[in-house]
């Protein structure tokens, strides 16, 4: 509290004035004797590095910000506060608490769902459940003038929902009707994630093993409701294409002596052989499976002894967005949606740079460029196909040729990490990111996948081929091949775990669903049957932690309605962002 100015509400101004004729000592004491008086009022949520949504006493309601010095501090401002306030009223300032009234609308919102996490908006209106009571006391007032911009509308909000008094208790839910928000607080959110989703092990999946006929399986109990070809292969394969994984369907249906998959009973055995589980799944003591663990024990202890930057000083992040130019990835095309991956996946790293750039000390780097739509966000909900992308080498590549692209893409991230070595850079602190889509054939499936470069699926060099075609690039002429041993193999993949699972810690906290029933994080593809595919900016990668994100999957409606909405690609943003600074608390 002692180093806040907040203005323009003389009400909550500090005494900066005393502060000057107190001495240290003084102030500490004065901090000891009002912070207990204060805090059990004070609710406060961090939104953006630097800026923290507060809500005191239940009535109050302000973003507090401590503020960049010299000229970041009028961009950080603007990106929160209404045209008509002017920035120069809280610039000069260590750190302001800007008044609810004074935000625009979009910063109304995220600082309304960053306090009650459990909200979400549908057609039916705003859902709103009661968090606060005691000195925090909710009132039905408060909630009508933040989120409809009219306190007397809290006699229409208790009568919608029947409700006796206008008394709030915690736990509650009330709704406000779609028709009395304000036109921001209207827009749709996914439902809340209340609780973080589980990374499955082979003990919560409940894996046997047996050995018949002189093959292993892994025989798996079907619990209610479940289907096998989500609950078996999906979550227990690494196949990712439709065909390959109906191929090893027929092959577990044969094995388990199924005669019709669709009349399934609760309890029914299901016998994968173990040569299709993924190694995660496999017997404890296998060598797959031991090189699984092994990995899992290095990752947890970098973790322990991982790199800190505070606001990131010192981290580089090379975002790289997927497709683009002749390549436009997965689409969805039709009377509902119009989306395009590479046009996603460029948005989302648009939102991501703008943010790194105004909130931390990070350097960034894009891989690829849209001279059309230079690095600003985009707010489309149903985009157009452009093919003007360039890949960022030297000289440009036009996006002609998909394989082509894709190693031009490592070719440039290892010049990167290589110049960032050269300025003394941490290794550890160089991040690789690819943002993608995912299309996955069955439609049910949800939500954010992270791969990681499985280290016994990477061989020990890599190059661009042919070599000719490649000749003319000078990040090719530095080196032109990739080269790594197997222990830098192992500690990529366990480092790049730990950042992935960082990505998947940060998304429910932005109402964003993670991948499921699978693994969320994957170490390789499997297709044609079972050919181990890593993916090429991530196998010829020299940057340790690297990562490709599938942000949602566009055969899903639910998923294209949010990948759709520019807010929630700009949470994807903030989730990421959060994720770097968790990884590098």
């Amino acid at each position: 509290m002692g180093g806040y100015e907040f203005v323009p509400d003389q009400r909550y101004r500090v005494g900066f004035t005393l502060r000057r004729i107190l001495n240290a000592a003084a102030v500490a004491v004065v901090c000891v004797l009002i912070e207990p008086l204060i805090a059990h009022a004070t609710v406060r949520e961090e939104i953006d590095t630097g800026a923290f949504a507060v809500l005191r006493n239940g009535r109050a309601l302000f973003l507090e910000c401590r503020l960049p010095q010299g000229k970041q501090a009028r961009p950080f401002l603007q990106q929160y506060l209404k045209p008509s306030v002017k920035p120069d009223v809280y610039e000069g300032r260590m750190a302001v608490a800007i008044p609810y009234k004074d935000l625009n609308p979009a910063a109304q919102r995220k600082v309304t769902l960053a306090l009650w996490r459990a909200d979400f908006v549908d057609e039916q209106g705003w859902h709103h459940t009661v968090a606060f009571t005691g000195a925090e006391q909710e009132t039905l007032w408060s909630l009508a003038e933040w989120l409809t911009g009219r306190g007397t509308n809290a006699q229409a909000i208790q009568k919608a929902n029947s409700m006796p008094s206008a008394a709030l208790r915690a736990g509650q839910r009330i709704i406000i009707p779609h028709e009395l928000l304000l036109p921001a607080m209207r827009l749709p959110t996914p439902r809340p994630v209340t609780t973080p989703q589980p990374t499955l092990t082979a003990a919560d999946a409940k894996l046997a093993y047996i050995t018949r006929g002189g093959q292993q399986y892994g025989v798996y109990k079907l619990k209610p409701g479940e289907a096998i070809y989500s609950a078996v292969g999906v979550r227990f394969t690494n196949f990712e294409d439709h065909s390959d994984i109906l191929r090893a369907l027929d092959t577990i249906i044969t094995e388990s002596g199924i005669k019709n998959p669709r009349k399934l009973r609760p309890g029914s055995r299901i016998y994968v052989p173990v040569t299709m589980l993924a190694d995660r799944f496999k017997p404890v003591g296998s060598p797959d499976r031991q090189r699984y663990d092994e990995v899992i024990k290095t990752a947890k202890e970098m973790r322990a002894n991982g790199p800190v930057a505070k606001d990131l000083a010192g981290v580089a992040v090379v975002l790289d967005p997927g497709h683009g130019g002749a390549d436009p990835g997965t689409r969805r095309v039709d009377k509902k949606f119009i989306l395009y991956e590479d046009e996603i996946a460029y948005d989302i790293v648009c939102r991501i740079k703008r943010k790194l750039e105004a909130q931390t000390a990070a350097r960034v780097y894009v891989t690829m460029y849209d001279p059309s739509q230079k690095f600003e966000p985009s707010d489309r909900e149903k985009f157009e196909l452009d093919k003007d992308e360039v890949v960022l080498t030297t000289p440009r590549f036009a996006n002609g040729d998909a394989r082509l692209s894709a190693n031009l893409r490592w070719y440039l991230a290892n010049s990167i990490y290589r110049k960032e070595l050269k300025a003394g850079t941490d290794p550890n602190k160089v991040i690789f990111t690819s943002v993608h889509c995912d299309a996955l054939f069955n439609g049910s499936l949800r939500g954010t996948m992270v791969y990681v470069p499985g280290a016994q699926y990477r061989r020990d060099t890599g190059t661009g081929w042919p070599p000719a075609v490649y000749a003319k690039y000078s990040e090719v002429k530095e080196k032109r091949s990739f080269t790594s041993s197997a222990t830098e193999r192992k500690r990529d993949e366990a480092l790049s775990r730990n950042f992935a699972q960082s990505v998947l810690n940060a998304l429910p906290k932005y109402r964003i669903k993670r991948h499921s029933p699978g693994d969320p994080i994957r170490n390789v593809i499997w297709r044609n049957g079972g050919r181990a595919i890593i993916p090429a900016v991530l196998r010829n990668n020299e940057i340790p932690t690297k990562v490709l994100i599938e942000t949602a999957n566009l055969t899903n409606d639910t998923d294209c309605k949010w990948v759709s909405q520019p807010w929630w690609r700009d949470q994807f943003a903030d989730a990421y962002v959060a994720a770097l600074k968790d990884y590098f608390n």
